[in-house]
């Protein structure tokens, strides 16, 4: 009965371990080891709800990385995921502990960063560019080196209108899609 009580436990604890592999699985992206949407969502709606209670600023960036897929198309996908992967590190390093970063999707990442009410509260240029400052420069992939010119962000505040995560990551999307138009008018210019 002692032997059974013993095996009994010894599967109860790999059962436990077995469950809290596939949960953590089921909230991160295996390529990038960072928060998956589904992970992002979970925690959007928890800080915002945090935002509005102690009426903080809750900033959203929405990172696309431009070229990404001239990268796949020259390199192959291999590199292409190696070049996700180191980019996700660079984020990581190059963040704040309570910044959020997940990957969207894709070649698009999301950032939550909280920030106190105050003076500079709604100035998020200085966050947008330390972002596209992390993924610029030279990124050596194994015997391929890439001279990247950094990917296109923008940073939205959660204001007090919204309630809709969609729509909130919809208004990040929208201004960073307003920054990669930008830059393609400025590279044009420069041609």
């Amino acid at each position: 009965l002692i032997a059974q009580q013993f095996e009994r436990e010894r599967l109860l604890d790999e059962l436990h371990r077995a469950n809290a592999l596939l949960a953590s699985q089921a909230l991160t992206d295996p390529l990038t080891g960072l928060a998956n949407r589904r992970s992002l969502a979970e925690e959007l709606a928890r800080r915002m709800a945090q935002r509005r209670r102690d009426d903080d600023v809750l900033r959203v960036a929405f990172v696309d990385f431009d070229g990404f897929k001239g990268i796949n198309d020259r390199y192959g996908h291999d590199t292409g995921d190696r070049f996700l992967a180191e980019m996700a590190r660079r984020l990581l390093a190059g963040l704040r502990p309570s910044d959020f970063v997940a990957r969207f999707g894709g070649d698009e990442f999301v950032i939550l960063a909280p920030a106190r009410a105050g003076e500079h509260a709604d100035d998020n240029e200085p966050m947008r560019e330390r972002i596209a400052n992390l993924t610029r420069g030279i990124v050596q992939l194994g015997p391929v080196t890439i001279d990247y010119p950094g990917a296109s962000v923008g940073v939205i505040n959660a204001g007090d209108d919204d309630q809709d995560a969609d729509r909130l990551l919809a208004r990040a999307d929208a201004a960073m899609y307003a920054v990669k138009q930008q830059r393609r008018r400025d590279a044009q210019s420069l041609a």
